[in-house]
């Protein structure tokens, strides 16, 4: 089983494989996974270089761990 899991206190994303419930390994992936994020919100917004987005947290969110299914 693979997940995708944040950490609160190390501020890490990591994708995790699990064998008979067992962490086998854990790969940090949090620079590419903000990358990939971002660049999908500049498009979703359709920004331009220098454009300014402002985003204000309402909530905390609750999700800090997604199991990955084939």
């Amino acid at each position: 089983m693979q997940t995708l899991e944040y950490n609160k206190t190390t501020k890490q994303i990591t994708l995790n494989s699990y064998i008979d419930g067992f962490l086998e390994d854990s790969i940090d992936i949090t620079d590419k996974v903000m990358t990939l994020a971002l660049e999908k919100l500049y498009d979703d917004y359709d920004l331009d270089t220098g454009d300014e987005l402002c985003i204000t947290k309402r909530e905390e969110l609750k999700a800090t761990k997604f199991e990955l299914k084939k």
